[in-house]
Protein backbone atom coordinates (compact mmCIF):
# COMPACT_ATOMS: atom_id res chain seq x y z
CA UNK A 1 0.00 0.00 0.00
CA UNK A 2 1.37 3.62 -0.70
CA UNK A 3 2.95 5.71 2.10
CA UNK A 4 0.03 8.68 0.84
CA UNK A 5 3.07 11.13 1.90
CA UNK A 6 1.58 14.09 0.13
CA UNK A 7 -2.49 12.59 -0.43
CA UNK A 8 -2.02 12.40 3.76
CA UNK A 9 -2.31 16.49 3.72
CA UNK A 10 -4.67 17.36 1.56
CA UNK A 11 -7.21 13.60 1.91
CA UNK A 12 -9.51 14.95 3.94
CA UNK A 13 -10.34 18.02 1.56
CA UNK A 14 -10.61 15.54 -0.99
CA UNK A 15 -12.68 13.18 0.41
CA UNK A 16 -15.55 16.24 1.67
CA UNK A 17 -18.50 14.31 -0.36
CA UNK A 18 -17.99 11.42 1.84
CA UNK A 19 -20.93 11.35 4.64
CA UNK A 20 -18.55 9.81 7.34
CA UNK A 21 -21.68 10.26 9.59
CA UNK A 22 -24.07 8.69 7.54
CA UNK A 23 -21.96 6.00 6.84
CA UNK A 24 -20.80 5.50 10.37
CA UNK A 25 -24.78 4.82 11.14
CA UNK A 26 -25.38 2.32 8.51
CA UNK A 27 -22.30 0.18 10.09
CA UNK A 28 -23.51 0.52 13.82
CA UNK A 29 -26.78 -0.80 12.89
CA UNK A 30 -25.05 -4.03 12.14
CA UNK A 31 -24.05 -3.74 15.48
CA UNK A 32 -27.17 -3.33 17.20
CA UNK A 33 -27.33 -6.77 18.74
CA UNK A 34 -24.14 -6.66 20.28
CA UNK A 35 -22.65 -4.58 22.77
CA UNK A 36 -22.75 -1.07 22.26
CA UNK A 37 -19.77 0.51 23.45
CA UNK A 38 -17.77 -2.53 22.98
CA UNK A 39 -13.73 -2.61 21.59
CA UNK A 40 -13.55 -1.39 17.70
CA UNK A 41 -10.45 -2.36 15.27
CA UNK A 42 -10.67 0.56 12.34
CA UNK A 43 -8.15 -1.13 10.08
CA UNK A 44 -6.71 1.26 7.35
CA UNK A 45 -8.15 4.11 9.51
CA UNK A 46 -6.46 6.81 7.22
CA UNK A 47 -6.75 10.20 8.69
CA UNK A 48 -9.08 8.97 11.70
CA UNK A 49 -12.28 10.08 10.49
CA UNK A 50 -14.08 6.88 10.90
CA UNK A 51 -12.27 6.17 14.21
CA UNK A 52 -13.21 9.75 15.68
CA UNK A 53 -17.07 9.31 14.93
CA UNK A 54 -17.03 5.79 16.82
CA UNK A 55 -15.08 6.90 19.78
CA UNK A 56 -17.12 9.86 20.40
CA UNK A 57 -20.36 7.33 20.24
CA UNK A 58 -18.39 5.44 23.14
CA UNK A 59 -17.21 2.45 21.50
CA UNK A 60 -13.19 2.12 22.58
CA UNK A 61 -11.54 2.52 19.19
CA UNK A 62 -8.12 1.43 17.74
CA UNK A 63 -6.97 2.55 14.23
CA UNK A 64 -4.36 1.05 12.54
CA UNK A 65 -2.80 2.12 9.06
CA UNK A 66 0.34 1.74 7.53
CA UNK A 67 1.11 5.11 6.67
CA UNK A 68 2.77 7.83 9.15
CA UNK A 69 1.72 10.85 7.60
CA UNK A 70 -2.10 9.83 7.49
CA UNK A 71 -1.43 8.42 11.05
CA UNK A 72 -0.30 12.12 12.18
CA UNK A 73 -3.44 13.69 10.94
CA UNK A 74 -5.20 10.86 12.89
CA UNK A 75 -3.12 11.79 16.01
CA UNK A 76 -4.25 15.33 15.81
CA UNK A 77 -7.72 14.95 14.91
CA UNK A 78 -8.80 12.33 17.76
CA UNK A 79 -7.03 14.14 20.03
CA UNK A 80 -5.61 10.94 22.16
CA UNK A 81 -9.06 9.59 22.59
CA UNK A 82 -7.85 6.51 19.78
CA UNK A 83 -4.92 4.04 20.04
CA UNK A 84 -3.30 4.48 17.04
CA UNK A 85 -1.24 1.82 15.49
CA UNK A 86 1.42 1.60 12.50
CA UNK A 87 0.66 -1.39 10.53
CA UNK A 88 0.17 -3.74 7.71
CA UNK A 89 -3.60 -5.33 7.81
CA UNK A 90 -2.53 -8.34 6.15
CA UNK A 91 0.27 -8.94 8.83
CA UNK A 92 -0.90 -8.08 12.43
CA UNK A 93 -1.51 -9.50 15.72
CA UNK A 94 -2.56 -7.61 18.82
CA UNK A 95 -2.46 -8.16 22.39
CA UNK A 96 -6.51 -8.02 23.30
CA UNK A 97 -9.33 -8.81 21.56
CA UNK A 98 -12.62 -7.15 20.38
CA UNK A 99 -16.34 -6.53 19.52
CA UNK A 100 -15.85 -4.95 16.35
CA UNK A 101 -13.55 -4.67 13.18
CA UNK A 102 -14.42 -1.64 10.45
CA UNK A 103 -12.39 -1.78 6.94
CA UNK A 104 -13.73 1.14 4.73
CA UNK A 105 -13.86 3.05 1.74
CA UNK A 106 -12.18 0.31 -0.38
CA UNK A 107 -9.01 -0.28 1.57
CA UNK A 108 -9.47 -4.18 0.64
CA UNK A 109 -9.20 -2.99 -3.01
CA UNK A 110 -5.66 -1.58 -2.38
CA UNK A 111 -4.11 -5.34 -1.77
CA UNK A 112 -2.98 -6.71 -4.54
CA UNK A 113 -4.33 -10.27 -5.01
CA UNK A 114 -6.53 -12.63 -3.33
CA UNK A 115 -3.97 -13.80 -0.90
CA UNK A 116 -3.16 -11.08 0.62
CA UNK A 117 -7.15 -10.82 1.48
CA UNK A 118 -7.13 -13.74 3.19
CA UNK A 119 -4.11 -12.54 4.88
CA UNK A 120 -6.06 -9.86 6.12
CA UNK A 121 -9.03 -12.03 6.76
CA UNK A 122 -6.98 -14.30 9.15
CA UNK A 123 -5.62 -11.10 10.85
CA UNK A 124 -9.30 -9.87 11.24
CA UNK A 125 -10.57 -13.31 12.47
CA UNK A 126 -7.91 -13.91 15.23
CA UNK A 127 -8.44 -10.22 16.57
CA UNK A 128 -11.88 -10.51 16.71
CA UNK A 129 -13.90 -12.46 20.10
CA UNK A 130 -16.48 -15.01 19.49
CA UNK A 131 -18.94 -13.81 17.44
CA UNK A 132 -17.00 -10.40 17.08
CA UNK A 133 -18.30 -8.52 13.72
CA UNK A 134 -16.27 -7.49 10.62
CA UNK A 135 -17.86 -5.04 8.47
CA UNK A 136 -16.02 -4.09 5.50
CA UNK A 137 -17.08 -2.46 1.74
CA UNK A 138 -15.26 -3.11 -1.48
CA UNK A 139 -15.20 -1.50 -4.93
CA UNK A 140 -17.01 -3.46 -7.42
CA UNK A 141 -15.74 -4.99 -10.90
CA UNK A 142 -18.05 -2.74 -12.92
CA UNK A 143 -16.87 0.45 -11.09
CA UNK A 144 -13.42 -0.56 -11.88
CA UNK A 145 -14.54 -1.00 -15.73
CA UNK A 146 -17.15 1.60 -16.00
CA UNK A 147 -16.40 4.24 -13.51
CA UNK A 148 -13.06 4.65 -12.69
CA UNK A 149 -11.16 3.51 -15.71
CA UNK A 150 -9.43 5.76 -17.82
CA UNK A 151 -10.61 9.06 -16.35
CA UNK A 152 -8.91 12.06 -14.91
CA UNK A 153 -10.56 14.51 -12.83
CA UNK A 154 -8.66 17.80 -11.59
CA UNK A 155 -8.84 19.95 -8.62
CA UNK A 156 -7.94 23.34 -9.09
CA UNK A 157 -7.82 24.97 -5.53
CA UNK A 158 -6.02 28.22 -3.65
CA UNK A 159 -3.22 26.91 -2.68
CA UNK A 160 -2.54 23.61 -4.64
CA UNK A 161 -3.55 22.32 -7.91
CA UNK A 162 -4.34 17.91 -8.78
CA UNK A 163 -4.56 16.15 -11.67
CA UNK A 164 -5.88 12.94 -10.34
CA UNK A 165 -5.55 9.83 -13.63
CA UNK A 166 -6.95 6.64 -13.62
CA UNK A 167 -5.47 3.67 -16.17
CA UNK A 168 -7.42 0.70 -16.14
CA UNK A 169 -4.55 -1.77 -16.24
CA UNK A 170 -6.83 -5.17 -17.18
CA UNK A 171 -7.51 -7.99 -14.76
CA UNK A 172 -9.77 -5.65 -13.12
CA UNK A 173 -6.95 -3.35 -11.87
CA UNK A 174 -6.97 0.74 -12.09
CA UNK A 175 -3.47 2.72 -11.86
CA UNK A 176 -4.04 5.37 -9.72
CA UNK A 177 -1.36 8.43 -10.29
CA UNK A 178 -1.50 11.86 -8.23
CA UNK A 179 0.23 15.16 -9.66
CA UNK A 180 -0.04 17.56 -7.17
CA UNK A 181 1.19 21.37 -7.30
CA UNK A 182 1.26 23.25 -4.02
CA UNK A 183 1.86 26.68 -3.85
CA UNK A 184 4.91 27.50 -1.42
CA UNK A 185 4.55 30.93 -1.38
CA UNK A 186 6.30 31.86 -4.71
CA UNK A 187 5.44 29.21 -7.06
CA UNK A 188 4.52 25.21 -7.32
CA UNK A 189 6.23 22.58 -5.42
CA UNK A 190 5.28 19.51 -7.85
CA UNK A 191 4.45 15.98 -5.53
CA UNK A 192 3.50 12.99 -7.24
CA UNK A 193 1.86 9.59 -5.58
CA UNK A 194 0.83 6.29 -7.15
CA UNK A 195 -0.96 3.70 -5.86
CA UNK A 196 -3.18 0.56 -7.40
CA UNK A 197 -6.32 -0.58 -6.87
CA UNK A 198 -8.01 -4.22 -7.63
CA UNK A 199 -11.64 -4.94 -7.95
CA UNK A 200 -12.43 -8.86 -6.86
CA UNK A 201 -15.46 -10.84 -8.04
CA UNK A 202 -17.73 -10.92 -4.71
CA UNK A 203 -17.70 -15.28 -4.89
CA UNK A 204 -13.97 -14.34 -4.77
CA UNK A 205 -14.43 -12.83 -1.65
CA UNK A 206 -16.61 -14.85 -0.10
CA UNK A 207 -14.76 -17.52 -0.37
CA UNK A 208 -11.25 -15.73 1.57
CA UNK A 209 -13.77 -15.44 4.60
CA UNK A 210 -12.84 -18.60 6.17
CA UNK A 211 -13.68 -18.57 9.87
CA UNK A 212 -16.61 -16.23 9.21
CA UNK A 213 -20.71 -16.47 8.84
CA UNK A 214 -21.89 -14.16 6.46
CA UNK A 215 -24.86 -12.23 7.41
CA UNK A 216 -25.23 -9.96 4.68
CA UNK A 217 -24.13 -8.66 1.13
CA UNK A 218 -25.70 -5.13 0.40
CA UNK A 219 -25.67 -2.49 -1.94
CA UNK A 220 -23.75 0.34 -0.92
CA UNK A 221 -25.69 2.34 2.18
CA UNK A 222 -28.93 0.14 1.65
CA UNK A 223 -30.21 -3.34 2.48
CA UNK A 224 -30.62 -4.62 -0.82
CA UNK A 225 -28.57 -7.00 -2.35
CA UNK A 226 -26.28 -6.02 -4.95
CA UNK A 227 -27.29 -4.89 -8.36
CA UNK A 228 -25.08 -5.69 -11.73
CA UNK A 229 -23.90 -2.26 -11.65
CA UNK A 230 -23.33 -1.64 -7.59
CA UNK A 231 -20.29 0.09 -7.64
CA UNK A 232 -19.69 0.05 -3.53
CA UNK A 233 -20.64 -3.04 -1.90
CA UNK A 234 -20.59 -3.75 2.04
CA UNK A 235 -19.96 -6.96 3.74
CA UNK A 236 -21.57 -8.19 7.37
CA UNK A 237 -19.57 -11.54 8.72
CA UNK A 238 -19.76 -12.82 12.11
CA UNK A 239 -16.97 -14.31 13.75
CA UNK A 240 -17.18 -18.22 14.28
Amino acid sequence: MSSYNTFARFYDYLTQNVDYKVRSEYISNFFSDCKRDGKLLDLACGTGTFSKIFSDSGYSVTGMDNSEEMLTVAQEKCGGKVELIKGDITDFALPEKYNFCICMLDSINHLKDIEYIKKCFECVYNALDYGGIFVFDVNTVYKHKFVLADNAFVFDEEDFFLAWDNEFKGDNTVRILLDFFVYNGRNYDRYSEEFYEKAYELDEIKSALSGFEITGVYDELTQDPPKDDSERVYFVCKRK
